[in-house]
């Protein structure tokens, strides 16, 4: 039997669900379940798929417009560029790759506003309501409000 399982250090951090990869079960995988707390949410049933697809669409586009800290570029042809003004127009095109979802989450109220935020991108526990209230006005932003599971049908 083939099985690539991951470190135990993984193990002991996140919920670890061995998979088939074949039909007779061979071949195994491990995969990670519960990334981040959005994941776990999801798969107790604490949200739906909908507010889940509109959390990771949200988790992507705050990765896009440099909210989360990454290393710095080492790359030689960022350096020849220099001057300051690339860096400027770089930060404004990215925080205008969040502004639309942004501007339909703050139609809610400012405490759901925090909690999407503080759970999406600091990966904290919040108030669920305020969260699934949030995840809601970020679903009918992105188009995903009537995407059903496939295991409630």
């Amino acid at each position: 039997m083939a099985t690539e399982s991951g470190t135990p250090e993984l193990k002991q951090h996140h919920q670890v669900n061995e998979e088939k990869l074949d039909s007779r079960g061979i071949f195994r995988r491990s995969r990670v379940v519960d990334q981040y707390l959005i994941d776990k949410l999801f798969l107790t049933g604490d949200i739906k798929i909908h507010q889940f697809c509109a959390g990771e669409m949200y988790i992507e586009l705050l990765w896009k417009a440099g909210s989360f800290l990454r290393s710095p570029s080492l790359d030689k042809e960022i350096e020849s560029k220099g001057g300051g003004g690339e860096v400027e127009k770089s930060m404004s095109s990215r925080i205008m790759v969040i502004s639309k979802a942004r501007s339909a989450l703050r139609e809610c109220r400012p405490e759901v506003v925090l909690a999407v935020d503080v759970c999406l991108a600091a990966n904290r526990r919040v108030d669920l309501n305020l969260l699934r209230e949030g995840l809601d006005a970020l679903s009918r932003h992105f188009g995903v409000d009537r995407v059903r599971d496939p295991r409630d049908i």
